[in-house]
């Protein structure tokens, strides 16, 4: 293909994939960003197939078939390499229906849906705690060493030029670690990630040495390393609170239950002259050194610990809600052109 030709069946495409996205401005970012990949791929596919970028257009359908359909139904992901396959919007026929509002809604009500204390029974509000009380705080940590490590590396090593192509790697690593932790924040933090990888304008047909130079000028590596360093701090903070909150809950609401088993609350040397003041109660340990509760502060114990439970599970919700759109931002963001290698 020529290079006016080329031109010309990219200004297509992208004056189309402007139109779809702006067909998608109120949808969910990352679904946006599935439909532009999928539009995008298949046109270039087409296109590089013999066809025109007019034809492959009408084929695959206008913006407007396109979005309707990505708003009726999420398609299944697929690689964007390969065979253009059936556009997935190319007729209303192939999208499924979408529910009736009665119906969604239906399913909506129940305890879920109770004001506060609906939060108990959201999946993503115990998945946000799950995250950010381990398993965010472990991935962070090692995903923060790692950076250091071979960022550290490849500058002690950049005046042998060894460290340039170590830098080049991390910065590969970062990407695949970033697209790696969307789909733990989408499994636990219900935010939903892109299932589908931008491959660069025109990254089809360039060589190693140029799609590495994309690398470099993609912004989304740059975002995917800075989040790895960034995430740290973070996560140790949301760690801290999130543990913290969690931990006094539980002890205030199990509390009664001890008592209940002839257990105390707490122990302390019987030698020692010790006082425990929480609130308007004083605890005076026995003889013994054991503190015990007393049974007028048992339902104020159970209540305040609930409280407190439910406190930080909306607390974690709302976070991993913020959290989960910024690791979402990193990977719909768009990268930067490349231009291709003319035959």
């Amino acid at each position: 293909m020529e290079p006016s030709e080329h031109d010309a069946g990219l200004a297509a495409i992208r004056t189309y994939l402007a139109r779809l996205g702006a067909e998608l401005a109120d949808c969910d970012a990352a679904l946006r960003h599935d439909a532009l990949v999928d539009a995008e791929s298949h046109l270039r596919a087409a296109v590089r197939s013999g066809s025109s970028p007019e034809r492959a257009i009408d084929e695959y359908g206008s913006p407007e078939e396109v979005a309707r359909a990505y708003r009726a139904a999420d398609v299944a992901p697929s690689p964007w390499r390969g065979e253009p396959s059936a556009a997935p919007a190319a007729t209303e026929a192939s999208a499924p229906r979408p529910e009736a509002p009665a119906a969604t809604a239906a399913r909506g009500r129940g305890f879920r849906a109770l004001p506060v204390i609906g939060i108990w029974a959201q999946p993503a509000a115990w998945g946000a705690l799950l995250y950010f009380g381990l398993v965010g705080f472990a991935l962070a940590t090692a995903y923060f060493a790692w950076s250091v490590g071979v960022g550290a590396l490849a500058l002690g090593l950049l005046p042998t030029l060894l460290g340039l192509p170590i830098f080049v790697a991390l910065l590969g690593s970062a990407r695949a670690i970033c697209l790696f932790e969307g789909r733990v924040v989408q499994a636990l933090l219900g935010v939903r990630m892109p299932r589908r990888t931008q491959p660069g304008e025109g990254a089809e047909s360039v060589g190693f040495w140029l799609r590495i130079w994309c690398w470099l000028r993609d912004v989304r590596s740059w975002l995917s390393l800075a989040y790895l360093l960034g995430n740290f701090p973070v996560s140790l903070a949301a760690f801290v609170v999130t543990v913290a909150l969690f931990a006094t809950g539980t002890a205030l609401a199990v509390a009664p239950a001890l008592s209940l088993l002839g257990l105390p609350i707490a122990s302390v040397g019987a030698d020692d002259d010790v006082t425990i003041q929480v609130l308007w109660y004083r605890f005076r340990p026995d003889a013994d050194g054991n503190v015990w509760l007393p049974g007028a502060a048992a339902p104020w114990s159970i209540i305040a610990g609930l409280a407190l439970l439910t406190a930080t599970l909306g607390l974690a919700r709302g976070l991993g809600w913020v959290y989960g759109h910024v690791v979402q931002a990193i990977q719909v963001a768009r990268p930067q052109p490349v231009r291709p290698v003319y035959r």
